[in-house]
């Protein structure tokens, strides 16, 4: 089973770095992972949307507990348990567009803090869900696209950040003070 996920996993990688790679996308690419690195873009809008009152600071600190979540699941518990090589470690034809982190692949902590990052912000900040999510899917596909990561670890890292993201939320909404931006208690 294993086997075959593998073979799956590098065929796809393969396939996506067979693709037509202009400059323009590569430094695009490189830039949204860069954005992406330690969480900082999702740490810096909630705070930034904290300080000008479109989200308690207390919505705020779950989107932070979901980060410290990711940042304990994947890096301290995951990646030393599961030690699996990046693709230009495991395979000599495989050539990252960027410096190969010195970290383990497995599961990726770029897509698993993209995701929720997304998912507490998007729960807040409903008018900008489809920003959020583009971001993330950005930011996520960005690993694939520049050969530093499996979609396979991209994949499991995303529902890593999405179980962190729904824990540390708990079903809890918050509502804003100020009626004009007040969250609707409908479904979402």
């Amino acid at each position: 089973m294993l086997d075959t996920v593998a073979t799956l996993d590098a065929t796809a990688l393969s396939w996506t770095l067979s693709l037509p790679h202009p400059d323009w996308l590569n430094t695009t690419m490189t830039v949204v992972s860069a954005v992406g690195q330690l969480a900082v873009i999702w740490l810096g809008l909630g705070a930034l949307f904290a300080t000008l009152g479109r989200l308690s600071w207390m919505a705020y600190w779950q989107v932070v507990l979901s980060i410290i979540l990711v940042f304990l699941t994947i890096d301290v518990v995951l990646k030393p348990m599961v030690a699996r090589e990046r693709p230009s470690i495991s395979d000599a034809e495989v050539v990252s567009l960027v410096p190969t982190p010195s970290s383990h692949a497995f599961p990726s902590g770029h897509a698993a803090t993209a995701v929720a990052g997304a998912y507490g912000l998007s729960r807040l900040l409903p008018q900008a869900r489809y920003g959020l999510w583009f971001l993330a899917v950005l930011i996520a596909g960005s690993r694939v696209y520049l050969g530093v990561h499996y979609p396979f670890d991209v994949l499991c890292g995303g529902l890593v950040g999405l179980a962190c993201a729904m824990f540390s939320t708990g079903g809890t909404v918050w509502y804003s003070r100020q009626p004009a931006i007040r969250v609707s208690q409908g479904p979402r």
